[in-house]
């Protein structure tokens, strides 16, 4: 069978992240909200393979992964709780975004589907009057960087209850760092507005600052209390080449986030290592060489964060004081690839070593839980 993701390695970890969230994502909310409105503000398809399914696309991903989900809470066809909206402004695609929602609808009886055809910020206000749901996701993954600037996002509520996914191409980024952009202060603007970009020009751009502007805009423009990014390697450059922006309002979704990358990205990184084994199979040599590469980009990020998880604890409670540990975990895993578990180890780590207060513990307790307060010992 052929694979669907050949040459699109990186497409396919994006969407094996997105699933994986999805699926936490809904469960937990539909436990609490009544109803979600998933919205995908650049739908496609586009260089899909599956022309059938679109099981390469975040159209199919999203369909077959929230229907298994409504299915599981026990939704009826008679209340669908999930609604899927999708957006396509290329006529040709939304020709066939149309077509394969018109013949899916049979398929998918616990869904609600509605599709827009026009760009994403031509129709925000018109999407965001329909999609009423007591939730909302919204899943921007354009070809480039235009098309979704925050004035648009804005359309959609500030502080309101959703989250957001934003795939940044870091091609495009590199770009306005070493400048190579023909308008860099217009293009900025339109990726983080006026002030921040020319407060990004003034301070001396680099990639980096670029990317860091972007979660501070989600964070104070947008109004989202968390933002972290969750970088996708390509695996024939060795490069970041997607960075999935994200924005919650709820400590959990930096867990869901962080545990969804986990999986989806060490099995990444394990693909890289026998795409590039196979590549080199008749090198005597190459497979041997390639044995130290077996943890690739994302794993080794995550080794350095663990040695470093100690140190960014320590900084977070200085500056903000006392915290709850799931508050704590969020905000370290805004900075590192760990998840909650491996936070609290390190904080159980700390306690032991005198440097964080021990009245986290209980009898029996070897690990703080979510509500229990961490604080640094004065003067250590």
């Amino acid at each position: 069978m052929p694979d669907l993701y050949d040459g699109r390695e990186q497409s396919k970890a994006k969407h094996d992240v997105y699933a994986r969230y999805l699926v936490p994502f809904a469960s937990k909310i539909l436990s609490t909200w009544p109803t979600i409105d998933v919205i995908d503000g650049f739908a496609g398809p586009w260089k899909n393979n599956d022309t059938k399914n679109l099981s390469d696309t975040s159209i199919g991903v999203s369909m077959k992964v929230l229907s298994e989900v409504a299915e599981k809470a026990g939704h009826t066809a008679s209340y669908p709780r999930i609604r899927c909206i999708f957006n396509e402004a290329d006529p040709r695609s939304y020709k066939l975004l149309k077509g394969f929602i018109d013949r899916s609808r049979a398929q998918y009886p616990l869904l609600k589907l509605m599709t827009f055809e026009g760009t994403f910020e031509q129709n925000a206000a018109e999407i965001d009057r329909v999609a009423n749901h007591a939730f909302r996701l919204l899943f921007v993954d354009p070809t480039g960087y235009t098309g979704f600037p925050p004035s648009c996002l804005k359309k959609f509520g500030i502080g309101r209850s959703q989250e957001i996914i934003v795939n940044m191409m870091r091609s495009f980024l590199e770009r306005f760092a070493t400048g190579g952009h023909r308008n860099t202060l217009g293009a900025l603007t339109g990726l983080v507005g006026a002030d921040r970009a020319a407060q990004l020009i003034a301070n001396g751009l680099s990639l980096e600052a670029v990317e860091r502007g972007y979660l501070d805009m989600l964070q104070d423009d947008l109004g989202f209390k968390y933002a972290a990014y969750s970088p996708i390697h390509n695996p024939d450059k060795n490069q970041v080449h997607f960075n999935l922006a994200y924005g919650t309002n709820h400590p959990d979704g930096l867990e869901v986030l962080r545990q969804a990358e986990f999986k989806a990205l060490s099995d990444h990184d394990r693909a890289r290592y026998n795409k590039k084994l196979n590549k080199d199979v008749d090198d005597l040599f190459a497979p041997q060489a390639d044995e130290m590469e077996l943890r690739g980009p994302y794993l080794r990020a995550r080794k350095e964060h663990g040695g470093r998880a100690t140190a960014v604890i320590h900084s977070i409670l200085t500056k903000r004081g006392a915290l709850t540990f799931k508050e704590l975990s969020a905000r370290v895993q805004e900075q590192l690839f760990l998840k909650r578990s491996e936070i609290g180890a390190a904080v159980v780590e700390m306690t032991n070593a005198g440097a964080v207060k021990s009245h986290w513990k209980q009898v029996r307790q070897q690990k703080p839980r979510p509500a229990d307060m961490i604080e640094l010992v004065p003067n250590v």
